[in-house]
């Protein structure tokens, strides 16, 4: 497949818009897909979540609050028919840190409204079950 002018005048000035560095990581894409998988886990859109995903994805991954409405919506049409076990299925090849990182922000995403409900504790276990993170390795520092 070619590139278009756009891609290479963009590769050229280094100007990767935040959906698309997002789109271009599927690991990022997965954590972020599972970050508003579990602040909608309750069946309540939270201010407070939202604001701690928005925190999460400026410092950790270089997305400003500005950008995040746009990278929310590519999630929105991309991670449409995406499960949670599907999204962390997308960790299954990094590092043992990388997955713990990983279910600390959702734990952040979770406890951010100060409840932790047992839907939002059940989308955490099962992720941490199937990236093979144990509660024990989970609170341990690393």
């Amino acid at each position: 497949m070619s590139e278009s002018i756009f891609d290479r005048i963009s590769a050229y000035l280094g100007t990767k818009s935040a959906v698309q560095k997002v789109a271009d990581d599927p690991v990022l894409t997965a954590e972020l897909l599972l970050l508003l998988h579990v602040a909608l886990a309750d069946g309540k859109t939270e201010k407070k979540e939202y604001a701690a995903i928005i925190r999460i994805a400026a410092n950790d991954f270089g997305i400003s609050p500005d950008e995040f409405a746009e990278v929310a919506d590519y999630l929105k049409d991309f991670g449409y028919e995406t499960t949670s076990s599907q999204a962390a299925l997308a960790f299954a090849d990094v590092a043992f840190d990388r997955k713990v990182q990983l279910l600390r922000h959702l734990l952040a995403i979770a406890n951010a409204d100060d409840e932790l409900d047992a839907k939002e504790a059940n989308l955490i276990r099962k992720t941490a079950d199937l990236l093979g993170v144990t509660p024990e390795e989970l609170h341990k520092p690393h």
